[in-house]
């Protein structure tokens, strides 16, 4: 259930998509590919600016 709801709660799509059936798996999955970047590339941005300040 995470994977559909992950962008839905990321705002990325809406409710209804999983609903009416707008969107297929592949499309979550792509989605939550794109989540997992975002965080890994906010995670090592973070990591850079902690191991420059410190």
């Amino acid at each position: 259930m995470d994977f559909l709801m992950r962008p839905v709660l990321a705002g990325l799509c809406h409710m209804e998509s999983l609903d009416n059936g707008a969107l297929d798996l592949e499309a979550f999955a792509l989605m939550n590919d794109a989540l997992d970047a975002k965080a890994e590339n906010e995670n090592r941005a973070r990591a850079v600016r902690e191991a420059s300040h410190g």
